[in-house]
């Protein structure tokens, strides 16, 4: 995948990949929890760290997904979609993103 390779090649000397830059690799994309959870396990798979940044706005960002994401669920009668969610939070679809992300590498 050209973001896993992306992320590797910038991380090269430092072994850690923040958050950030994971959302920023992923920007606007559609891209599913699954295929978020495949790029964190073939990150770590190559020995690099995933690290959330220190006083960053992930752990914010989250609330705010989880928050959306419970009221919508039910609304939907489905799971929301990425756009749905950052519609009803008010992030952009890459601040959705970073916080799924986060979750993931929580519940390591």
């Amino acid at each position: 995948m050209a973001i896993v390779d992306a992320l590797l090649a910038a991380s090269a000397d430092t072994r850690e990949i923040t958050l950030d830059a994971l959302g920023a690799a992923i920007g606007a994309r559609a891209i599913t929890s699954v295929e978020i959870d495949a790029m964190l396990s073939a990150l770590e798979a190559a020995n690099r760290k995933v690290v959330g940044p220190e006083g960053g706005a992930g752990e914010i960002w989250l609330k705010a997904v989880v928050s959306a994401a419970r009221a919508l669920g039910p609304e939907l009668g489905r799971k929301p979609t990425v756009a749905e969610i950052a519609a009803r939070s008010g992030l952009s679809a890459a601040e959705v993103h970073h916080a799924l992300a986060l979750l993931k590498v929580m519940q390591r």
